[in-house]
């Protein structure tokens, strides 16, 4: 797969207005980067209270399957509402799981390699928190995810990419090249860094394939708070239509963790964020 085509995107919906505004950017990836197939998913989980009898869960399981049959047909009419004439192309899929664990499981038998989701604000303390299904999906997928929380322009016209001189970064600007390439888009590469710290990394744009270098520009930023809040006020004033970012994760007793300042920007971002992780998460290491 070239680094601005996608074959598979996968995308979770609960049926609200988020999700269709991730369906709706799903919908103009799939347009712009290689007709990729788009499969929107529903799931959904059954646990009975342990006192029930064995009769009384087997009819209540059956109730459950049945239930799942008719979210299958719902799911239906919500991408046809939501896309229209383009809806006959979305595949749609009803399962019996948590949704976390759902959007693993077919993310790895489809071999997608895109995950579109969106992300709920909340209100005061917990304002712009992720939900906690969007929050695990960024820490364990090994699939680059980007996450929507507003309805997409019509084209993505500004691209920006912050990078440190790692592969990491590499990656995830390639992926941002990739994209700005199929939309025609001006990609901004920004490098932020400590007055104190390193240096600025040499020659940014030659990292970007020579076909679609023309179209990049670099930023170099002194860093005077710190890096998640450089990225978000420019963002903000742009304005850009796509961050893309790489996201470094971390072992921590059995789980995976994201850097604050990947968190910090998905949570802040006026526009969608697309988070590249570092190396096999959580979902691939379980097939060991």
């Amino acid at each position: 797969m070239r680094a601005h085509t996608f074959e598979t995107i996968l995308v979770p919906v609960d049926f609200s207005e988020i999700s269709a505004h991730a369906l709706r950017t799903a919908s103009l990836l799939a347009e712009r980067c290689g007709r990729a197939k788009i499969i929107a998913m529903y799931a959904n989980w059954f646990e009975a209270p342990p006192y029930f009898t064995v009769g009384r869960l087997a009819e209540l399981q059956a109730e459950f399957s049945e239930s799942l049959q008719l979210a299958e047909h719902s799911l239906e009419a919500f991408v046809r509402s939501t896309l229209g004439d383009t809806a006959d192309s979305v595949e749609v899929r009803a399962m019996e799981a948590l949704p976390a664990d759902g959007i693993r499981q077919l993310a790895a038998l489809e071999n997608a390699n895109l995950i579109v989701m969106g992300t709920h604000g909340r209100s005061g303390l917990n304002r712009w928190m992720l939900g906690s299904v969007a929050e695990r999906v960024l820490r364990e997928s090994p699939v680059p995810v980007l996450t929507v929380r507003s309805a997409p322009r019509e084209l993505f016209r500004h691209v920006l990419c912050p990078v440190h001189d790692t592969e990491l970064s590499r990656r995830a600007l390639g992926f941002a090249a990739g994209i700005a390439a199929c939309f025609d888009a001006d990609l901004t590469v920004l490098h932020v860094h400590e007055a104190s710290g390193a240096r600025p990394v040499a020659d940014l744009c030659s990292w970007v394939p020579a076909e679609e270098r023309s179209r990049c520009v670099i930023r170099e930023l002194v860093r005077h708070r710190d890096a998640a809040e450089e990225i978000v006020k420019l963002a903000r004033e742009g304005p850009y239509d796509l961050v893309v970012l790489g996201a470094e994760r971390r072992r921590f007793f059995e789980g995976m963790v994201l850097g604050t300042t990947t968190l910090r920007t998905v949570r802040h971002a006026p526009c969608p964020v697309l988070t590249v992780g570092s190396g096999p998460g959580l979902w691939d290491q379980s097939k060991e």
